[in-house]
């Protein structure tokens, strides 16, 4: 194009004609050409937009699932706390909310850490709590720490009574991590499913705290008394919150 626009005006026409036919098929591929790679070229762009959107949308999404998985931790904390607070209110002494921070649960030594201690009024002996019953009794305390033996432990020991029948027995720990209710009087039937609560006797826990549910009874031909299997109001293996109380003034 550039040697046609470049012929004088005296040279004929018809060359003119020729010579643009002549380049006109290297033309045509060149303008076939540029307009492939423009097509290939703003191909390539939507492409790269696409996927810094789609990662954009990947990255959002990533932080509304973290969001909503932090909210519903923090509903389900704010419910065990606001039981734990409804538990308080029936203690005319009070109590400390702790966290679990430890735990130390075996066959032979079941135990977890909290993270209050002396600073905060806690003592020995102290019972503690938890929203679904009672968890067990401060064992040892530091000044920012305590830890606390559960009625699971084979050397805890609780008073106990049944709730409609009004027996009274023992509670402990047994090596497969769970309660027995041992000293129930052998001439009166106890049914599975049966609420068992503190009796206030021993002067470690106050009355009326739930322990747990009757479960399976074994009552020999002979004998005094009768025992049962009992499951636990606390859950062990979840406790997260936990209440210490004094035991002095009791439950209302």
């Amino acid at each position: 194009m550039l040697t046609l626009l470049s012929l004088s005006p005296s040279v004929s026409s018809s060359i003119k004609i020729y010579l643009a036919e002549l380049v006109s098929p290297f033309q045509s591929g060149a303008n076939f050409l540029f307009r492939q790679l423009g097509s290939v070229s703003a191909g390539v762009g939507r492409l790269i937009a696409t996927a810094q959107k789609d990662t954009r949308l990947e990255q959002r999404v990533d932080s509304l699932t973290r969001e909503v998985a932090r909210l519903k931790e923090a509903e389900r904390e704010n419910t065990i706390l606001r039981t734990l607070l409804d538990l308080r209110e029936k203690i005319p002494s009070g109590g400390v909310a702790a966290r679990v921070v430890g735990r130390d649960i075996h066959h032979w030594n079941q135990s977890i850490l909290l993270n209050k201690g002396g600073v905060d009024g806690i003592k020995k002996d102290d019972p503690v709590v938890s929203a679904g019953g009672l968890v067990g009794r401060i064992r040892e305390v530091s000044p920012h720490l305590s830890r606390v033996l559960l009625i699971t432990d084979p050397a805890s020991g609780v008073g106990a009574v049944l709730q409609s029948s009004r027996l009274t027995g023992i509670v402990k720990g047994d090596l497969r991590g769970g309660c027995v209710i041992s000293y129930l009087p052998r001439r009166v039937t106890i049914s599975p499913g049966e609420k068992v609560v503190t009796s206030g006797l021993g002067r470690v826990y106050p009355p009326g705290l739930l322990i747990g549910t009757i479960d399976r009874v074994y009552r020999k031909k002979f004998g005094l008394y009768q025992s049962a299997d009992l499951i636990p109001a606390a859950a062990f293996d979840r406790l997260e919150q936990v209440m210490v109380i004094n035991p002095d003034k009791g439950v209302k």
